[in-house]
């Protein structure tokens, strides 16, 4: 609840920002931009992905071991730096050249045209920005600098805001990638600014010493790097297919119910990365203690989520007035039959962080590759069937799958099992959630009073379990 409520605050104020970004997005881009904005992203991250060779997640887990063991600003953490630096740079310019390279072939692949082979050019450094970033937030979680990477965290979020606004004001539609490029630029200084007083950056991406000692990293690295590509793999098919059988501004309306669905109640697993998962590691190897850590984490994260979800879709209208325009509210059945895909998250994901705890990366590869074929199928054969309400089905189904997968894979590699009382909590607030849903689907103006008195019940709950 503590780091919940810390990182939640500040996951807040990015909300906040992100908020004003859409709505700007929304009134000087129109759809066709925000489907602009939501392709060139997703190409970008399945590249960047696709090329990294030192994942995140797997510096964090090597740097924090050090850092435990060895203590801050060793010899032993600050050279494990200067390997992890030098192949983020490394392969950041390589994944620049592979855009450059294939622009018209992205171009066509994405919008059906070699229209936007410039814009992919232009795309190109923001290849080497987020390898280069990446690796920076990762020092800041594993030496424990999580105040710092807080305050990185809500500037950055609030100077986006600005380049974005001023870039569409601007230059309209070719603002996109320059507003990309910039913001992101901005952010990995700002996060550089706080790991650069502890270790001065020093990255020597051609020389093979040094580049030979990540050796052991890549092998952890390799299968989380593969899981990655499928996930990122997945969301660039899903809108490739929105666009080819619909239209960019299906697109852009698929990305915008997505935010809605998944950002902004994302604050609830906003501390997640910074204290669960060291947590988690520390203690995985005793089943007891991971068990009760688990289980914890479930409780909590379903008890937040509930309440939020269904004020949320309660007010979801209004919501989408304020962020965008009226036409978006074309969205409203694709984000309400996406709301069990977030409760169900609010379960997976603290279940899903044992095998990157316990550095299982063949387990997390096999996982990762059966959830993101099962997103693809399931949303874009919602699409095909109800369109974009549809996708929203298919959101929700491939999550409470995959629950049930991870759930028997898991109880049986690991050992993971959820309590009678957490399971009694997850039925009570699920059921809780789906009655206010149904009110607000089919109900009339009775939906008010009774969905806020369901959210109060939810809150009491949640409040005398926590007690």
């Amino acid at each position: 609840m503590k780091y919940t409520g810390i990182f939640g605050g500040i996951q807040a104020v990015t909300m906040l920002a992100s908020i004003l970004r859409n709505k700007a997005a929304a009134l000087l881009i129109d759809r066709y931009g925000q489907g602009l904005t939501d392709l060139f992203s997703n190409t970008a991250n399945l590249i960047s992905t696709a090329t990294t060779l030192v994942m995140p997640v797997s510096v964090v887990r090597r740097l924090s071991h050090l850092y435990e063991q060895n203590g801050d600003g060793s010899a032993e953490i600050t050279e494990e730096i200067r390997v992890v630096r030098s192949w983020s740079v490394l392969t950041g310019l390589v994944a620049m050249l592979l855009v450059a390279a294939t622009a018209p072939l992205l171009s066509e692949m994405t919008m059906g045209s070699i229209s936007f082979t410039r814009s992919y050019l232009f795309l190109s450094p923001l290849l080497v920005l987020i390898s280069v970033n990446g690796t920076e937030v990762a020092i800041l979680k594993a030496t424990r600098r999580l105040k710092q990477l807080a305050v990185a965290s809500v500037v950055s979020a609030l100077v986006t805001l600005v380049i974005c606004v001023v870039s569409y004001w601007l230059w309209s539609l070719r603002g996109i990638v320059i507003s990309l490029d910039i913001s992101l630029l901005a952010t990995t200084l700002l996060n550089m600014r706080y790991t650069l007083k502890a270790y001065p950056y020093h990255a020597v991406p051609f020389r093979w010493s040094v580049l030979r000692k990540g050796g052991e990293l890549i092998k952890l690295s390799i299968s989380f790097m593969l899981a990655s590509v499928a996930a990122a793999l997945a969301e660039m098919l899903i809108r490739t297919f929105i666009s080819n059988n619909g239209s960019i501004e299906d697109v852009g309306l698929y990305g915008a119910g997505f935010v809605l669905t998944v950002t902004y109640t994302k604050f609830i697993f906003s501390a997640m990365d910074a204290d669960f998962y060291p947590r988690l590691s520390g203690i995985v190897d005793d089943i007891g203690q991971m068990n009760t850590t688990i289980n914890s984490q479930v409780v909590v994260c379903v008890l937040l989520i509930v309440p939020c979800l269904m004020l949320f879709t309660l007010f979801l209208p209004q919501i989408i007035l304020l962020l965008y325009r009226p036409e978006y509210l074309e969205i409203v059945p694709m984000v309400l039959c996406a709301t069990l895909y977030m409760f169900s998250k609010a379960v997976i994901t603290p279940v899903a962080y044992t095998a990157l705890a316990k550095g299982d990366s063949r387990m997390f590869f096999v996982i990762e590759v059966i959830v993101a074929v099962l997103l693809g199928v399931c949303v874009t054969g919602g699409y095909n069937l109800a369109g974009l309400t549809g996708s929203g089905v298919g959101l929700a189904l491939s999550n409470v799958v995959e629950l049930i997968i991870i759930m028997i894979v898991y109880s049986r590699a690991y050992g993971v099992r959820l309590y009678r009382s957490t399971v009694g909590v997850i039925l009570l607030q699920l059921m809780l959630l789906i009655v206010a849903l149904l009110y607000i689907t089919f109900g009339g103006i009775e939906r008010y009073p009774v969905v806020i008195s369901l959210v109060l019940i939810s809150a009491f709950l949640a409040w005398k379990k926590l007690r």
